[in-house]
């Protein structure tokens, strides 16, 4: 029975969850951009930033009138913050795949294979639980910040390469 226990890092860090944040994460760029739907690359982003304890309380903290450049601004203090986005990004490239996956199975996310955009379908979470809100709300803040610039802008201020 008890090998049936997930560890806390597994509880977080696992394709559903996944899906779910990167599924706010579209929501949000759509609704901050109607008509418009964020490139693929732009959710290798999502995870890295909000799974990440310190950098997701930088985004909690950033009014999301502020955008993305406040939000940078704010990991400038801390330069280390803002240049292990890029690792994190990679070492979590298998889960963001696992999870846009499991946001394709479970109907949440779209993709269009011509233009390499993706869409948020609709759907909704019902008994969010109370730990995971500021996860969710963080994923839709970081996707209306980065429906304000280029995508390539989002990467070059984020120090991550594409």
């Amino acid at each position: 029975m008890a090998d049936h226990i997930l560890s806390p890092i597994a509880q977080v860090q696992n394709p559903a969850f996944g899906a779910a944040l990167i599924w706010k994460f579209v929501r949000g760029y759509e609704q901050e951009k109607p008509g418009s739907m964020p490139v693929l690359q732009l959710l290798f982003l999502v995870l890295p930033i909000i799974l990440h304890r310190l950098t997701m309380e930088k985004v909690k903290s950033t009014n999301q009138s502020s955008g993305l450049a406040k939000f940078v601004e704010k990991l400038g203090d801390e330069r280390e913050l803002l240049f292990s986005i890029h690792d994190r990004a990679l070492g979590l490239r298998g889960l963001t795949l696992d999870s846009i996956s499991t946001g394709i199975v479970t109907r949440l996310l779209s993709i269009d294979y011509d233009l390499g955009t993706v869409h948020g379908n609709e759907a909704s979470f019902r008994n969010t639980p109370e730990r995971l809100k500021n996860h969710l709300s963080s994923a839709e803040k970081l996707g209306r910040w980065s429906a304000r610039l280029p995508s390539g802008h989002v990467f070059s201020l984020l120090k991550v390469e594409p």
